[in-house]
């Protein structure tokens, strides 16, 4: 079945047409790539724009912590603690060996 001169008259006159859909199809990846880096450009500028709550530094908690240990009241719990310590070392016997370090085993 051959192409008829009839035929070729109408595959002329729409050749226009399909021209410009083969563009569009070719444009529509780089179309859609430059939208979505757009939006993502607006997004960015608007995270910008925000003002976000800073979370909780627990290095500031530390300077409190600090802080109170140097008051009155804090010098009086580190002087407990130290009598405490005291107290549990006076308890603990040492025990040592006058020749540790003295006498070297040949044999072994």
């Amino acid at each position: 079945m051959g192409i008829k001169p009839i035929d070729l008259q109408t595959l002329f006159v729409k050749m226009g047409e399909v021209g410009k859909e083969q563009s569009h199809i070719k444009e529509q990846a780089a179309l859609q790539q430059a939208q979505a880096a757009n939006s993502q450009v607006t997004r960015e500028m608007a995270d910008d724009r925000k003002v976000t709550e800073a979370p909780e530094d627990t290095e500031t908690e530390k300077i409190k912590d600090n802080e109170s240990e140097e008051t009155p009241e804090g010098e009086k719990h580190k002087r407990n603690e130290n009598e405490k310590d005291d107290e549990n070392d006076s308890k603990v016997e040492i025990v040592t060996d006058p020749d540790v370090g003295r006498h070297i085993d040949l044999s072994g």
